[in-house]
């Protein structure tokens, strides 16, 4: 009886005081403040994503695998090897694998580039797009400012672990032919991609030989040397 006395009177005791209860659970800090940092983590996370795939024109936002349909057995080799290059990406990264989708306009190649780009995104990797045409008039403009402006633009495309550059034959002279200092430019960001195993996407409405006229063969060189060609030869999107 006594002892019961005495913890009846500890309880009182403890009450009158309002000292906490020992028998309740006590909460871990240290566990809420990992939580807290985990959450943090995540909604830098979400907001880098929805940065990149904010970044994807309108047109294509949003689009997955399903919306690249199937009408040719060529579309369905495309698909798959986009698909697997996108689920071995860790890997490709190592190697450094660039792909050149090559085709006429309306063969859905920015489709399907863009849904590698937002597939790999989601998965938190770096990723970038580009049209060819501003990709080369930012160099332009950053060339005629400063060289520590063209630098920093240079360095912010090697940055992306997935970088695609769309019409990247497309030049902004006379005939929309490259002139010399666009294929220099051009070239400084692939060897540099190149070196540094960057996975790097090129588009073109023209074919290997064409591009090699275009862009130079030490600059298709690079892009080829363990990569991947996909010619997109059938039926355009634009005209079913």
């Amino acid at each position: 009886m006594e002892g019961i006395e005495m913890q009846a009177s500890l309880l009182k005791l403890r009450e009158s005081l309002q000292l906490p209860n020992t028998s309740a659970p006590v909460f871990n800090f240290e566990n809420l403040r990992r939580e807290s940092m985990k959450r943090e983590e995540e909604a830098r996370r979400r907001d880098q994503i929805n940065t990149l795939i904010g970044a994807v024109p309108a047109l294509f936002r949003g689009k997955g695998w399903d919306d690249f349909h199937l009408d040719y057995p060529a579309q369905e080799r495309c698909k798959k090897i986009a698909q697997n290059f996108v689920a071995t990406f860790p890997a490709r990264l190592k190697e450094g694998t660039c792909l050149k989708f090559l085709g006429i306009s309306g063969m859905g190649k920015t489709l399907l580039s863009l849904i590698m780009y937002q597939a790999l995104a989601e998965s938190g990797f770096a990723v970038k797009y580009e049209s060819s045409l501003h990709f080369l008039r930012q160099f332009q403009e950053r060339e005629f400012e400063s060289h520590a402006a063209y630098q920093n633009l240079l360095a912010s495309y090697q940055r992306p672990q997935f970088l695609i550059i769309d019409e990247v034959s497309v030049g902004i002279g006379k005939g929309g032919l490259p002139s010399e200092w666009q294929k220099n430019h051009l070239y400084a960001l692939i060897n540099q991609r190149y070196l540094n195993r960057m996975c790097t996407l090129v588009i073109s409405n023209h074919d290997n030989d064409e591009l090699v006229e275009r862009l130079g063969e030490p600059t298709v060189g690079r892009l080829s040397e363990n990569g991947i060609t996909l010619g997109f030869n059938w039926k355009s999107y634009r005209q079913k």
